[in-house]
């Protein structure tokens, strides 16, 4: 596999780290997910799309145990990024590692497994 071409978001509230091992796409989701996270969430999910379908990866991996907000339209963001993986036939597994006594972590992602079940699974950790 080649270098990664994704940089990370780090703002006062909110990060998002890329990492790339073997064939799976990590990602680490930090801070607080609200209105002022949608605009670079936005930009770095269409960059990670991109280097998805550039490296065939068969994973993205979203871990946010320590996200402890995510708004709707962040969530809307990470429904634009599955929608497109998919979309631009890439049959990657997305996969999202929550924290187990963060009970809004799983309810809110529960949307994203229902709308594309044979691709996103969610963990607790």
């Amino acid at each position: 596999m080649s270098a990664l071409r994704v940089e990370p978001v780090v703002t006062d509230s909110f990060g998002a780290e890329p990492a790339l091992r073997e064939d799976t796409l990590s990602v680490k989701l930090t801070g607080t997910g609200d209105m002022a996270a949608v605009a670079p969430l936005g930009f770095f999910l269409k960059e990670l799309q991109s280097e998805a379908l550039r490296l065939r990866v068969g994973a993205v991996a979203f871990d946010v145990r320590a996200l402890y907000f995510l708004n709707s339209s962040c969530l809307k963001a990470l429904i634009s990024f599955i929608s497109g993986v998919a979309g631009q036939g890439l049959r990657c597994k997305i996969e999202f590692l929550t924290d187990a006594r963060l009970g809004w972590q799983r309810r809110s992602l529960t949307a994203l497994e229902r709308m594309s079940p044979e691709l996103v699974s969610i963990a607790d950790a």
